[in-house]
């Protein structure tokens, strides 16, 4: 499993959370096969602060879950997992241990490149496994920045609303479904589950957005992620460059005899 490191993105120590405009309390871990890199817990934080923003400006802002609590109140157990392809063991392990803490988990991938239906995919293949591992096996939603939607029904509004700036999926365990307190339940509840609640509801968040609501939200994601790609970078052109093998040194020519 992955470090935990606190939320200036020094290892070692859980999320000290301190600021308002941090979350609070849970974990956060840095993992994957690039989370020894001198860089990787300083991405990291980059990493969670620029999804918070998106917790707290989107689906709180916006109010797109009808049970939100406190926004800031947990992220439960925030995973940054710093491998280029998803790696199903690896995912694994965190969801587990996640879900023994009795927390909501988010599983990030900001260095992944994948198309939303492949990272889709490698998410049910996920759940799957987690579902014969664990007894209890929590529900999970998939966000990609790349998701398609649009604003002709309540159901293809989704894909807008789960446009997140990397892309991550989230396991909530059960009891947590209902409490409306944490990140997961303002997706989760909101996205997955809203269009099989109280059609009202549904029907009154897609009139509110789409009556003008919706294009200041697409405004504010697309702010989101132009957040992401600078403040994401000089990180990611430092990873690049740490797996670039370095080129041998040409061959010296012999000096010229006489």
């Amino acid at each position: 499993m992955g470090v935990t490191a606190d939320s200036h993105g020094k290892s070692g120590s859980r999320s000290s959370g301190s600021e308002k405009a941090e979350p609070t309390g849970g974990a956060f871990v840095v993992a994957g096969a690039l989370a020894s890199h001198p860089l990787a817990a300083a991405f990291a934080a980059e990493v969670r602060r620029v999804h918070h923003r998106y917790a707290v400006e989107v689906v709180s802002g916006y109010r797109l879950c009808p049970h939100i609590g406190e926004p800031h109140a947990s992220f439960g157990r925030f995973c940054v997992m710093l491998d280029r392809v998803p790696d199903l063991e690896a995912a694994v392990a965190e969801v587990a241990a996640g879900v023994a803490d009795g927390m909501l988990v988010h599983l990030v991938y900001p260095l992944v490149d994948l198309e939303p239906t492949h990272f889709e995919r490698f998410c049910n293949e996920l759940h799957a496994e987690v579902a014969r591992r664990l007894p209890d096996p929590p529900v999970h939603a998939t966000f990609h920045p790349r998701l398609e939607g649009d604003a002709l029904s309540p159901a293809r509004m989704v894909g807008l609303l789960r446009r997140a700036p990397d892309p991550f999926v989230q396991f909530v365990p059960e009891g947590l479904h209902k409490g409306g307190t944490v990140f997961a339940d303002l997706a989760t509840l909101d996205l997955e589950s809203l269009l099989k609640g109280p059609r009202d509801y549904a029907t009154r968040t897609f009139e509110r957005l789409k009556s003008g609501g919706l294009d200041v939200l697409l405004g504010w994601l697309a702010d989101i992620r132009a957040d992401r790609d600078r403040s994401y970078a000089p990180y990611l052109q430092a990873l690049e460059a740490s797996r670039i093998p370095r080129e041998p040194d040409a061959p010296t020519a012999p000096a010229p005899r006489g």
